[in-house]
């Protein structure tokens, strides 16, 4: 004789296991969403990597005005303090800010926005001024560091000239990137780019002290008792 089936008893074990499965999907769903809301939270506690560029730029403005001081005041009234600063950012935080632009930046633009007409002569252009800037920043970081130890250049016209040609450069570079690379970031950097971006600016030890060095000369000059505006809005 086959046994006998409770259908009251069965209807009732499929709706709790029902409730159970949907009680489940329900948790799942929720802790996703809990995910996605703390990522979110986290991400807007995080700084926005073009703005830390911009603000190095306006840094780099800054040293701009800083070199212009230096090369008004020679050949007698020199600030050794300043110099020296001076020397450590031409050395340390201008190379690794190029070489974080070159190898992390720049790609980027190219890779989302390579139907932009002439970017790419754009950056190859920014990109050969930063080798040509390095060398010279490393020539005047000599003469300046000469200029810390011993108070006096060893031939002040030399490098009143090379501090002018220089700044003047320096300033131009900073504005066309400003005016051409930091608008375009902001258009075309994905949420995945601005993400790889501030990794390795808050995890690469060389970006970190490349930040920290200009940084460094800011603080020297507010405790100089004046400095230029930041002009690093865009």
């Amino acid at each position: 004789m086959p046994p006998q089936i409770n259908i009251t008893n069965d209807l009732r074990l499929r709706q709790v296991f029902q409730t159970k499965a949907l009680l489940m999907h329900r948790n799942e769903r929720h802790l996703q969403l809990v995910r996605v809301n703390e990522r979110r939270s986290i991400e807007l506690t995080l700084p926005d990597p073009i703005a830390i560029l911009l603000e190095d730029h306006g840094l780099q403005f800054e040293l701009c005005d800083v070199l212009e001081r230096i090369a008004d005041g020679l050949p007698d009234n020199v600030d050794r303090t300043m110099s020296a600063a001076v020397v450590a950012v031409l050395r340390v935080g201008m190379p690794r800010h190029m070489r974080f632009e070159e190898e992390v930046l720049f790609p980027l633009l190219r890779l989302r926005a390579f139907w932009e007409d002439d970017l790419d002569h754009v950056l190859s252009q920014l990109e050969l001024e930063h080798e040509s800037d390095e060398s010279f920043a490393l020539e005047i970081a000599d003469e300046l560091e000469a200029l810390a130890i011993n108070g006096q250049a060893k031939n002040a016209e030399m490098l009143g000239y090379m501090l002018r040609g220089f700044f003047d450069s320096q300033r131009r570079h900073i504005e066309w990137e400003n005016t051409i690379v930091i608008p375009l970031a902001r258009r075309v950097l994905t949420h995945d780019d601005l993400h790889a971006l501030r990794e390795r600016l808050l995890d690469d030890t060389p970006s970190r002290r490349a930040h920290g060095s200009l940084l460094g000369l800011h603080e020297i000059i507010e405790r100089a008792g004046g400095h230029g505006e930041r002009r690093n809005t865009i």
